[in-house]
C-alpha cells in the first residue's frame, strides 16, 4: 500500500509538472512574443523591405523619364600650331598658341513612345506591389517556422518532464526492490529488471532533452538571438485543448487561404506584371517622336572684328556668337532585327508562365488546405485514443505493480507494463501538442492571428 501511495504522488508530481505553463527559468515568451520578434529582427525581412525600397525607386525614376531633360555643356581648348579655328573660320598656321571656349544647354523630351513610359510607370508600379507582397510571403513563412519550433520545444520539454517522473518512479521501485531482495522476497533478475529500468528511462531523458535543445536553438535561431539566450516558453493552457477542434470545411477554407495567401497574392500581382511587360513591348512597334532645344554661345583668341579687323573681346565674343536652336525628330521603325517581334513573343510567353504558377499555386493551395482540414481531425482522433490508451497502460501498471507487490507478478511483466505506461504518456503528450499545431496551423492558413490560451 506505501508503494501505492508513492506511485501515485510521483504521477501527482508528473502531472503537476506537465501542466505548469513554463517550460525554463529565463525571459517569457509567448509565441506571440516569439512571432514578433522573429518579424522585427529576421535579416531576410529586412533585405525584401530593402528591395522593396529599390522597387519604389525605379516608380520614381519611371515617372521621372517623363519629364525633360536639361544638360549644360562647357568646353575649353589649347592648341599649338596648324588648326581650323570653328569660331573665327580661319586657319591657323605657325608655331602659335590658339585658345577656344564654348558654352551650351540643351534639353530633350520624348512627346511620343508608343505609351511604353506610361505602361512602364504602371509595370514598376505593380513591381512595386509584388516586392511587398513578397515581404509578406517572407513574414508568412517565418511565422509557420516559428510555430513549428516553439510547439516542437514545448513538446520535447514536456517529454524531458516526464522522463525525469518516470525516472523518479524507477528508482523508487529499485529501493523498494532492493530491500526486498535483502530479506529474500525478490530475486536478483526482480532487482536486475528495476534497474533496467532506470537506465531505459534514462536514455529517454537523455534523448528527450537533445530533442528539447535542439528545437530551442532553433527558435532562438529564427529570433535571432544569442544560443546562450535564456528563455521561458508559455505552454498553451491544457484547460484550453479539449476546445482546439473547429468545425472546419475544407472549401471555406480554401477560399479564405487563397484570398489572404501572400504567396498567391504575389503570382496575381506577377501576372498583372507580365501583361503590362507586353504593352511595353507592343510600343516598339510605333515611331518615336521627340522634341529638343539647345542654347549657347562660344570664343575664340583668333575672333576678330569683320569690319576692323581687330581682335574681339572675349565679352563681345560672347554677345556676339551666341545661339538658339531647337528640333523634332521622328524615327519609325521599319526593320530591327525582329527585335520587337521577339521581345513582344517574349512578353506573352512570360504570361503564360505567371498564369501557369498562379495556378499551380492555387492547386498546391487547395491540397494543402484540405489534407490540413483532415489532418486536424485524424489529430484530434488520435489525442481521444491517446488518452484511453494513457489511462489503460496505467491502469494496467497500476494492477501489475500490485501483484508484483505481493509475488504474483514477476520483473519482466512489471518492466513491460512500465514501458507501455511510459510509451502511452510519451504519445499522449505528442498527440496533444499535435492536435494544437493540426489547428494552429488552419488558423495560419486563412490569417488568424496565431496565439495560445495561457491565463
Amino acid at each position: 500500500m506505501d508503494d501505492r501511495k508513492n506511485y501515485k504522488k510521483m504521477a501527482f508530481m508528473t502531472i503537476v509538472f506537465s501542466v505548469m505553463g513554463y517550460v525554463s527559468f529565463g525571459q517569457q515568451v509567448t509565441v506571440e512574443d516569439a512571432i514578433r520578434i522573429t518579424l522585427e529582427k529576421n535579416l531576410q525581412v529586412k533585405q525584401a523591405v530593402l528591395n522593396k525600397d529599390l522597387a519604389a525607386q525605379d516608380v520614381y525614376q519611371a515617372k521621372s523619364n517623363l519629364y525633360p531633360d536639361l544638360h549644360l555643356n562647357a568646353s575649353q581648348r589649347f592648341n599649338n600650331g596648324l588648326a581650323f579655328d570653328q569660331v573665327s573660320g580661319t586657319l591657323i598656321t605657325g608655331n602659335k598658341w590658339t585658345t577656344a571656349s564654348g558654352a551650351s544647354l540643351a534639353s530633350n523630351v520624348t512627346i511620343f513612345q508608343g505609351f511604353q513610359k506610361i505602361n512602364q510607370i504602371k509595370a514598376n508600379k505593380l513591381l512595386l506591389e509584388s516586392s511587398a507582397t513578397q515581404i509578406e510571403k517572407i513574414k508568412y513563412d517565418l511565422t509557420l517556422s516559428v510555430l513549428v519550433n516553439y510547439l516542437e520545444a514545448i513538446t520535447n520539454n514536456e517529454l524531458m518532464i516526464a522522463s525525469q517522473q518516470q525516472i523518479l518512479l524507477s528508482k523508487e521501485q529499485v529501493k523498494t526492490d532492493s530491500i526486498q531482495f535483502e530479506v529474500g522476497n525478490k530475486t536478483l533478475a526482480d532487482l536486475s529488471q528495476s534497474k533496467n529500468q532506470v537506465a531505459t528511462d534514462e536514455l529517454n531523458l537523455v534523448n528527450a532533452r537533445n530533442a528539447y535543445e535542439s528545437s530551442l536553438l532553433a527558435l532562438k535561431q529564427l529570433m535571432e538571438l544569442s544560443p546562450q539566450s535564456d528563455l521561458q516558453l508559455v505552454k498553451p493552457q491544457i484547460e484550453s485543448v479539449d476546445n482546439a477542434l473547429h468545425n472546419y470545411a475544407a472549401t471555406e477554407v480554401f477560399e479564405k487561404a487563397k484570398s489572404f495567401n501572400p504567396e498567391v497574392k504575389k503570382a496575381q500581382v506577377d501576372k498583372e506584371v507580365a501583361l503590362k511587360q507586353i504593352d511595353i513591348a507592343k510600343g516598339g512597334y510605333y515611331p518615336t517622336v521627340s522634341v529638343g532645344v539647345s542654347y549657347g554661345t562660344n570664343y575664340s583668341s583668333e575672333g576678330k572684328d569683320y569690319l576692323t579687323g581687330a581682335y574681339m573681346p572675349f565679352g563681345d565674343q560672347l554677345n556676339q556668337n551666341k545661339s538658339f536652336g531647337s528640333n523634332i525628330t521622328l524615327s519609325v521603325p521599319i526593320l530591327n532585327n525582329n527585335r520587337n517581334k521577339i521581345n513582344v513573343s517574349k512578353a506573352k510567353i512570360n504570361l503564360q508562365l505567371a498564369e501557369t504558377n498562379e495556378q499551380f499555386l492555387a492547386t498546391n493551395l487547395n491540397k494543402t488546405v484540405n489534407q490540413a482540414v483532415l489532418d486536424l481531425s485524424a489529430a484530434t482522433q488520435r489525442y481521444q485514443s491517446s488518452i484511453s490508451a494513457f489511462k489503460s497502460s496505467t491502469d494496467a501498471f497500476q494492477v501489475i505493480k500490485e501483484r508484483y507487490d505481493i509475488g504474483m507478478a514477476n520483473g519482466i511483466e512489471l518492466f513491460t507494463a512500465q514501458t507501455n505506461r511510459n510509451k502511452a504518456e510519451f504519445d499522449l503528450i505528442q498527440a496533444k501538442y499535435n492536435m494544437i499545431f493540426k489547428d494552429k496551423i488552419i488558423d495560419y492558413y486563412i490569417g488568424n492571428p496565431i496565439k495560445f490560451d495561457v491565463n
